[in-house]
């Protein structure tokens, strides 16, 4: 319900409006773009209505990042079956949503999601590393190993990856107009067709053939 003035009435304001808002903004915007005032003009709120439920900045964006992880990272094939294709799904999943909201991989590098949505995660990483048969001491490293595959290919894609053939460019072309590097001017053809999606299922694999030695 809103004003004349198209404000919304005193008391009128939901959590749950509040949050899908912000996912929208985030998705449409960036994490940049959340902030307690333009999310207050999204809703048709004034600022002091919104921090009756979310008292900064550091927590609406801790909010949002709670609820994504909880509502749209952990796909069903994550839950049940072999665990390589649970791996494979679980880290699809998360790359997609770190890719879907910009800025969202930089926030979860540099800050814990240590709500629900974070832990459901976490749990079912653990739970994954359990099902290949690793120890604890193994599940521990390789649990590091995942989550540093995963959001570190999404922090690169979004800043900068260097294994992008335009990144490369030039030194392809260097090494097709010499004669000092043979093997690479021969990979070159090969490596201008490599993307970003490539190189993550490359990664997966390495990951679960590693995890699998160790298991056994």
């Amino acid at each position: 319900m809103t004003t004349s003035a198209g404000r919304r009435a005193w008391g009128s304001l939901e959590r749950g409006q509040i949050v899908e808002t912000a996912i929208e903004l985030a998705r449409a915007e960036g994490i940049g773009a959340l902030t307690i005032r333009r999310l207050a003009t999204a809703v048709g709120a004034s600022r002091m209505a919104l921090y009756r439920h979310v008292p900064d900045k550091d927590a609406l964006l801790m909010l949002v990042a709670n609820e994504i992880a909880e509502r749209h990272v952990v796909p069903a094939e994550a839950a049940t079956g072999e665990w390589p294709e649970r791996l494979r799904a679980l880290a699809y999943g998360m790359r997609r949503e770190l890719r879907g909201y910009p800025g969202f991989a930089e926030l979860i590098m540099t800050r814990s999601n240590h709500g629900p949505g974070g832990l459901r995660i976490a749990e079912t990483i653990a739970d994954i590393l359990a099902a290949a048969g690793l120890d604890e001491a193994a599940a521990a490293r390789y649990y590091l190993i995942f989550i540093d595959v995963v959001l570190g290919r999404a922090h690169r894609e979004e800043h900068g990856d260097p294994t992008s053939p335009e990144r490369n460019a030039r030194l392809f072309t260097a090494a097709e107009d010499t004669a000092d590097a043979p093997r690479l001017k021969a990979l070159v053809p090969r490596l201008r067709g490599i993307d970003g999606d490539a190189v993550f299922a490359a990664e997966l694999d390495m990951l679960v053939g590693a995890i699998d030695a160790t298991a056994r």
